[in-house]
């Protein structure tokens, strides 16, 4: 597998891929991913085609095809280019985006995006990457830790946000989630209190952390808010800045 696509995933499931770049390739694949068969079953992985491969429909469950993926519709030259072109690519668009302050970090994006919206929909201010249990604060001094989700087959396990660490120790005041469609739109966000995310989490022992489902029963929960169309808001000013 295509080491930027493991380190796609990784990212998604909560697994730090950047700590294995000191090792060789080979290495680097088997430790992710033996992190990432505890987490995650195999098929939500192995079934992505690497970078440059044409991918082939998938069958779901119900034995019908899945069709090509919409940006691979939008943009039709993505699925005739080198696995080393579309590498390039990604790097430069991770550049870009760090460049204009939407990501902080060289790793794949979507945590740091979202961290980005909410930072931008509710004026918090984002602690620097080595802080431990949350990823923002607002002007009261309350702690956020975010969370962002990319929905693409609804799949088994698509909702289930990164590893949450030390979720006894009350690490965060509130767990701020967002669910992206496919395409990077805004599906749904929300804040959540520590108490309701500790009611719904399960701890996993051989991961030492919880799991969270971000299910549409969360936003029915007592005390959570939905802040759907702040993100969205955010996500559309932020498009409109950078002339999208």
């Amino acid at each position: 597998m295509d080491l930027g696509l493991l380190a796609s995933v990784a990212a998604e499931f909560g697994v730090d891929a950047a700590k294995y770049a000191h090792l060789n390739a080979g290495q680097q694949r088997m430790n992710v991913g033996n992190r990432l068969r505890r987490l995650v079953p195999e098929s939500v992985y192995v079934s992505r085609p690497t970078p440059g491969e044409t991918a082939s429909p998938q069958p779901s469950a119900t034995g019908v095809a899945h069709p090509p993926s919409l940006l691979g519709a939008e943009w039709p030259f993505l699925r005739a280019a080198s696995a080393t072109t579309l590498l390039r690519l990604q790097a430069a668009a991770v550049e870009e985006l760090r460049r204009h302050e939407v990501v902080r970090t060289g790793n794949a994006p979507l945590g740091d995006y979202a961290e980005h919206l909410f930072a931008k929909a509710f004026g918090w201010e984002l602690t620097v990457n080595s802080a431990t249990g949350y990823d923002a604060q607002d002007n009261q001094g309350t702690r956020y830790q975010i969370k962002a989700r990319r929905l693409r087959n609804n799949r088994a396990g698509e909702r289930q946000l990164g590893v949450l660490r030390g979720l006894p120790d009350k690490a965060f005041d509130y767990l701020a989630a967002v669910l992206f469609s496919s395409d990077f739109a805004v599906r749904r966000a929300a804040i959540i209190p520590h108490a309701a995310v500790v009611s719904r989490a399960m701890h996993i022992k051989h991961v030492n952390g919880w799991r969270f489902l971000l299910e549409d029963a969360v936003w029915l929960i007592e005390g959570v808010q939905d802040v759907t169309d702040a993100i969205q808001s955010a996500a559309a000013n932020l498009n409109l800045s950078k002339g999208a």
